[in-house]
């Protein structure tokens, strides 16, 4: 098995997706969005190469950064089922996703089901909902069809438009909580 097959590089394909994305959305002035690496503690040094490291804390999310003035924090997902388990998203990513949307940030998942080839921008809000439903994944039959991201031919997953759906999905909710 070569090292990109291995679990903890089975989503490289997507990051390298949106990695190219976010270039797109820089130079167009649209955002700046960066990966967010998880933090490694050196402990050797061999001749300039690091040959011994562990990880020094838990990751957050994968990405992070503005988008036309809005925060955005984001995990990408890949699976080969037509559903993503939810041990796939660790506690502590749920827990730093509520708490940014909690600071009026934007927290989703993009999901890449392979067998269907679709892609998917899952807000907090519903991996919460079925997390409370005791569901122990997310099939992307379950999704609102406006939260499927169009991946572009010209080798962009430009995923504003459904950015744009779900921005729109949280301000009515935010309507509705003052004139309810």
């Amino acid at each position: 098995m070569t090292a990109w097959r291995t679990l903890g590089h089975r989503g490289d394909a997507l990051e390298l997706l949106l990695e190219t994305t976010h270039e797109f959305y820089k130079r167009q002035g649209l955002g700046l969005v960066d990966k967010i690496h998880t933090p490694i503690k050196v402990t050797e040094i061999d001749k300039g190469i690091i040959t011994k490291a562990f990880f020094d804390k838990k990751s957050t999310v994968d990405f992070m950064g503005l988008i036309q003035g809005i925060g955005v924090a984001f995990d990408a997902k890949e699976t080969q089922n037509k559903s993503i388990p939810l041990k796939n998203i660790h506690d502590h990513q749920i827990e730093f996703m509520k708490a940014f949307e909690e600071q009026k940030g934007l927290a989703f998942l993009i999901v890449h089901y392979k067998k269907v080839d679709s892609f998917y921008l899952i807000p907090i809000h519903i991996i919460l909902d079925i997390i409370t439903n005791g569901k122990k994944s997310i099939s992307y039959t379950v999704l609102p069809e406006e939260f499927k991201i169009q991946y572009k031919n010209n080798g962009l997953l430009d995923y504003l438009p459904t950015l744009n759906t779900y921005l729109d999905w949280k301000r009515d909710q935010q309507k509705r909580k003052c004139t309810g």
